[in-house]
């Protein structure tokens, strides 16, 4: 079954903005906790669930993460197919 929303674009994160890594990471977030935010060193951080993306644009592996609150970027817009309106045509 696909999920329900659109696919999150790539994102690059620096080694300050998520927990606990060495380097940058390339991920593209699958799940994020916007209902629960995490309070760690002083900042409020977001419980992802993610997927590595390699240098060369493949997926990898599976992460569960903390990524910083203020460097979680916005969704992305769902949409919604438009309604058509069914007339009834006179007889």
């Amino acid at each position: 079954m696909r999920p329900s929303g659109p696919a999150w674009p790539v994102y690059e994160f620096a080694e300050s903005d998520y927990c606990y890594g060495i380097g940058p990471i390339r991920i593209r977030l699958v799940r994020v906790n916007w209902a629960q935010p995490i309070p760690h060193e002083g900042d409020l951080w977001l419980g992802v669930h993610a997927i590595v993306i390699d240098r060369f644009g493949r997926e990898g592996a599976v992460r569960e993460m903390l990524v910083r609150a203020d460097s979680v970027p916005v969704p992305p817009a769902c949409k919604r197919p438009r309604l058509r309106v069914l007339r009834s045509t006179p007889v």
